[in-house]
């Protein structure tokens, strides 16, 4: 799906080819809904069909009220749910039967989360680049996981010990790729209002240690 997404917002240069040499060298990992079912397996057995249809369930209704009955009802009367191709081909087929502009990507997206939450606990992050909308709403859903943004990597990677002068290069490339764009939007010490800061500046006081980073993702100033 994220191949899709990709090619469907058109990026240039082309980003599929960059994904495809991660995913064959082992750097990225795609999850196919037959991944996710077998990584459940692992702990449910052959109840994994059943628990993936519960996380989907919860998926649907977390983000749509009524979705899960209108485009999965059908498959609560699979007759051996254990049938894991049975299973899979009819996942498939409500897949398909989604509008394109219904949301799917989001609800697929959270039930990798949810299995993610299971295997690893609170070792979870999710990427939601610089879309603040989408970090918010990961970030509220009812068993909250942490998000990450673009700033929130700097953060990040400066926590795992990569010095300024090693990361500034990356930051100067992400400014560059920004073009026009000459601040960012951080929390004020506050926490009442977002406020806008020089691209340089924010990179500055991030090694100053002036920041935290907030489960959405978000940087806020240290009182």
């Amino acid at each position: 799906m994220i191949k899709e997404e990709l090619t469907r917002h058109e990026v240039v240069p082309d980003p599929n080819p960059w994904l495809e040499d991660k995913i064959q060298s082992g750097t990225v990992k795609i999850y196919s809904d037959r991944d996710i079912v077998t990584e459940l397996g692992k702990i449910y057995g052959t109840s994994a069909t059943n628990m993936y249809l519960t996380l989907l369930q919860t998926s649907c209704d977390t983000f749509n009220t009524g979705f899960f009955e209108k485009y999965y009802g059908s498959m609560s009367n699979i007759d051996n749910l254990e049938d894991v191709e049975k299973f899979l081909s009819v996942l498939k087929a409500c897949d398909d039967g989604v509008p394109s502009q219904n949301g799917l990507g989001e609800k697929k997206t959270y039930v990798l989360i949810q299995m993610m939450e299971i295997l690893h606990s609170n070792r979870v992050y999710v990427f939601c680049s610089d879309d603040f909308r989408a970090r918010q709403s990961i970030a509220s859903l009812t068993k909250p996981v942490h998000c990450i943004s673009i700033l929130g990597v700097f953060c990040k990677l400066m926590k795992m010990g990569h010095d300024k002068s090693e990361m500034q290069e990356y930051y100067n490339r992400l400014s560059a790729f920004l073009k026009n764009q000459t601040e960012y939007r951080v929390w004020s010490a506050s926490g009442y209002q977002r406020i806008r800061v020089p691209i340089q500046q924010v990179f500055d006081d991030l090694y100053d240690g002036k920041f935290q980073m907030l489960r959405n993702g978000d940087l806020q100033y240290i009182k």
